[in-house]
């Protein structure tokens, strides 16, 4: 009897320390898109950053005008600007929110998913993401 006393005791202070052991990798597995991303086309350069529990994206450098067959002038003005917003971490390599188009000047979802090979995949969607178009970013050593 004094033995199974004992045993949920322990079961009694173990298991909510479990729990919180798991809430705080998430939270440091969520901080893993936190720095510095060259986007697929080289042209310009995110910097992913954490306020609360949400993750944002500036634009921190772009390579304005490069290819003159594609005649793509991002304004000075843009630099600065959030490209990534409200992005979610949802626990399953998973980051969940907007990003912003310069070109097209639209907003649209997305979610980002880690690699195994390091590089980040970037989907943008309309609806549901079926319908939308995928980049691999690669961080900034």
């Amino acid at each position: 009897m004094k033995s199974i006393i004992i045993l949920i005791l322990i079961s009694a202070f173990y298991i909510p320390l479990k729990a919180q052991d798991t809430t705080y990798s998430q939270k440091l597995a969520g901080d893993h898109i936190i720095g510095v991303w060259q986007t697929q086309d080289q042209k310009a350069q995110i910097t992913i950053s954490k306020q609360d529990s949400l993750y944002f994206g500036k634009l921190s450098n772009a390579t304005l005008n490069i290819d003159k067959s594609i005649h793509i002038n991002l304004p000075i003005s843009l630099l600065g600007i959030y490209i990534l917003r409200d992005l979610k971490f949802n626990g399953d390599n998973r980051w969940d929110g907007m990003i912003f188009d310069p070109k097209s000047q639209n907003t649209y979802k997305c979610y980002l998913r880690m690699n195994a090979d390091g590089t980040m995949k970037v989907r943008g969607y309309k609806g549901i993401s079926l319908f939308g178009k995928s980049q691999y970013w690669k961080r900034v050593k």
